[in-house]
């Protein structure tokens, strides 16, 4: 089975840390952009017959009048009926009741909520717009409409916080009782303004000591509160596990439509173009062929992104081969404790996954 990705470039203001393919825009865009996506879909008629998961991201997909967002949703109706997870990225400060409704209507049974902090200063830092009554009346709208299956996402290591800040923003969001929780590093893009003002002086990066003591305490905290961690910055409620972000780490095939997506199909990964004006014309930047080899390598690296890494038996069955003759480098990251054994699988050890940017270089 595949998974389709929308993707909606459009948000209300741009976040000081995002290097996604965004933009602010007008009405008269978003009309063209719709009536074009919808034209891109078409195109994937033949393929969306064996979708079981939909997810709707951006950008900020709630930036778009209701009216936009129900005709894209009536494209896909047929698609939302019969697939298991349709999820969609929503901005808690532009919830309303109307817009869950709707989403409830087309079956839409998986919300995930960019929350990023609850600190005002980080708010205002990363240029977000929600505040703490955000979060609950989002919240309160999605329960009394019947979605209960919401992610939050957060971010740690933001400049001038400390683990209390953490500690404050999960002990706000855990009293909301998510079914999954997103939590990832805060990343220093290039081409963003965060990177500008690190660079310029004006904010100072706090240190990667203090970065993995917050992740340590992430790690150990939900784990508390029985949020199974599945991958290296996702955690979720047994059963809550994101059924269609898994097939990215599994390397199954999905379909991806909008500008700047990328999809994965008969071994062809897609790109499509990032500037609007050429994707008003052409959908797709370029085709990337993988070989076996590239196979082979994306296996690994994605698969170890996962808590319980990648299948032994998968691998040798899936590419009718043996996976330590192909990697040599198992065994001498497996010496240096970089790596283990667990059963069928080859996985980072728990105490390692905050380094594990050192084992995936070695299947790039």
């Amino acid at each position: 089975m595949r998974g389709l990705y929308i993707h909606i470039p459009f948000c209300k203001s741009i976040c000081t840390y995002c290097d996604f393919t965004k933009r602010v825009s007008s009405l008269e865009i978003y009309n063209k952009y719709i009536d074009r996506l919808l034209e891109e879909i078409d195109s994937y008629r033949n393929n969306l017959f064996d979708i079981d998961t939909v997810f709707i991201g951006g950008g900020t997909p709630n930036v778009l009048p209701l009216n936009l967002l129900e005709k894209l949703f009536i494209k896909i109706e047929d698609v939302l009926n019969s697939s298991k997870e349709n999820s969609i990225e929503l901005n808690p400060e532009l919830i309303t009741d109307d817009l869950c409704k709707l989403l409830y209507e087309y079956k839409f049974n998986r919300v995930s909520l960019g929350v990023e902090t609850l600190n005002d200063d980080s708010i205002m830092l990363l240029n977000r717009h929600h505040n703490k009554n955000d979060i609950i009346k989002a919240f309160d709208l999605l329960h009394s409409n019947n979605i209960n299956n919401i992610n939050v996402d957060l971010i740690f290591g933001i400049p001038n916080t400390n683990i209390n800040d953490v500690k404050n923003d999960l002990n706000f969001i855990l009293n909301l009782n998510p079914t999954h929780l997103s939590y990832y590093s805060l990343i220093i893009e290039d081409k963003t303004i965060l990177k500008y003002r690190i660079d310029n002086g004006l904010i100072k990066p706090i240190d990667d000591d203090l970065i993995s003591d917050m992740y340590d305490y992430i790690r150990n905290r939900l784990n508390e509160n029985n949020y199974i961690h599945y991958e290296i910055s996702n955690f979720a409620k047994p059963g809550y596990e994101s059924k269609h972000n898994i097939k990215y780490w599994d390397m199954d095939e999905y379909i991806g439509v909008g500008l700047g997506a990328s999809g994965y199909l008969n071994g062809i990964r897609y790109y499509n173009n990032t500037d609007l004006k050429a994707y008003f014309n052409v959908f797709k930047e370029y085709d990337d062929k993988l070989t076996i080899n590239d196979k082979k390598n994306e296996f690994m690296m994605l698969g170890l992104r996962l808590i319980n890494g990648v299948s032994i038996s998968k691998y040798n069955k899936l590419f009718n081969s043996n996976i330590f003759d192909d990697f040599p480098v198992i065994n001498k990251l497996i010496k240096k404790k970089l790596l283990e054994i667990n059963d069928d699988n080859i996985r980072i050890p728990k105490d390692k996954i905050f380094v594990a940017n050192i084992v995936w270089s070695e299947f790039v």
